[in-house]
């Protein structure tokens, strides 16, 4: 029964009531996570778990007056109304750690794990001309940032692009252009060297970099997930293969979950209840369900608002002040309640 994936796990449970207690005892499921909202009005932030429908309140005063650019592995990365002063913030046991000040404008923002690892970097990606990319980048304990700009040959759409994501030592971020940019940070400073660029031709046409559309980039094992969604067409899920862009299917997707937001998304496998949709941190207060897409079922779950603009489509699925975080642990789970 230990090599059994969930799925056949699921159905060996089936067979009578022995099968039952001796899968459910080796069974192996994933953990989904809680979307944190940030309220302009108060110090106040809200969690919800999107499997219970429950939500619950932390006050926070150490984040009032700030902006939420990023989460990972149950930290956030905030901003202050400053804009220049940066810092990590875990919600669950009220650590901070600052950044030297940031006085680069950027777009889009990401670190590779959690500060206390040691090994954390910040990098901050800034595309101020279609074939110009400025990048800074610095870690936990460092006094100034390091600041250089590369050439994009292939053309970078500044304006219309992914979430950066950190894999197997690189940060990579995917352009509606079908550009797949690739920053290494194996020298652990800025070099020409270290930055690629690679055209994704399975993806890219002029139609489809021309389509309003949101782009979400993810990895799992480190194996880089590319979905886009347009209008409330279903969504579209490739996954890289020798540098190849292969659509998934229902079954190709094999129970994965994809919980996406606008400044970090993430992908989680054999959630229970969960698998094979794509949920976003958008839910109602009188229905309190998150708005998903099974794939399963090909459809919705949630009817979307009237919205003139297909901007205003994007900032309804994906709320500015809303991402996905780890759920908190058992001592402050039991506090909330």
């Amino acid at each position: 029964m230990y090599c059994l994936v969930l799925r056949d796990n699921i159905r060996a449970s089936a067979v009578c009531n022995a099968w039952r207690k001796v899968v459910e005892a080796v069974r192996v499921v994933g953990k989904h996570p809680w979307v944190i909202t940030f309220r302009k009005r108060d110090d106040l932030i809200v969690l919800y778990d999107p499997m219970e429908r429950k939500r619950y309140t932390l006050n926070l005063p150490e984040l009032a007056g700030t902006d939420v650019c990023y989460s990972k592995d149950g930290w956030l990365l905030m901003r202050r109304s400053s804009l220049v002063d940066m810092f990590f913030f875990n919600p669950y046991t009220r650590e901070l750690i600052n950044l030297p000040k940031c006085e680069l404008s950027f777009q889009v923002i990401a670190f590779s794990s959690t500060p206390t690892s040691g090994t954390c970097v910040v990098i901050v990606l800034r595309p101020f001309t279609r074939y110009n990319v400025r990048i800074s980048i610095c870690y936990p304990g460092a006094t100034e940032w390091a600041t250089e700009d590369f050439s994009c040959s292939l053309g970078f759409d500044p304006y219309m692009h992914s979430n950066l994501v950190y894999a197997n030592g690189h940060f990579y971020c995917f352009s509606s252009g079908g550009v797949l940019v690739d920053f290494d940070l194996a020298s652990g400073t800025v070099s020409h060297q270290a930055w690629s660029e690679h055209r994704c031709p399975y993806i890219h046409s002029d139609e489809w970099s021309n389509m309003p559309k949101r782009i979400y980039l993810t990895e799992q094992k480190g194996e880089l997930f590319l979905m886009y969604t347009f209008c409330r067409e279903k969504p579209m899920v490739y996954k890289l293969v020798s540098s190849n862009w292969e659509e998934m299917s229902s079954t190709t997707l094999d129970g994965v979950t994809i919980f996406a937001s606008m400044y970090s998304s993430e992908m989680r496998v054999d959630v229970l209840g969960m698998r094979n949709n794509v949920y976003f941190p958008k839910y109602g207060l009188k229905s309190k369900t998150c708005t998903s897409y099974s794939f399963d079922e090909g459809r919705y779950h949630k009817q979307f608002p009237k919205v003139k603009y297909m901007w205003q489509m994007r900032k309804e699925l994906c709320p500015l002040r809303s991402l996905w975080i780890e759920p908190p642990p058992k001592n402050v789970y039991d506090s909330m309640k």
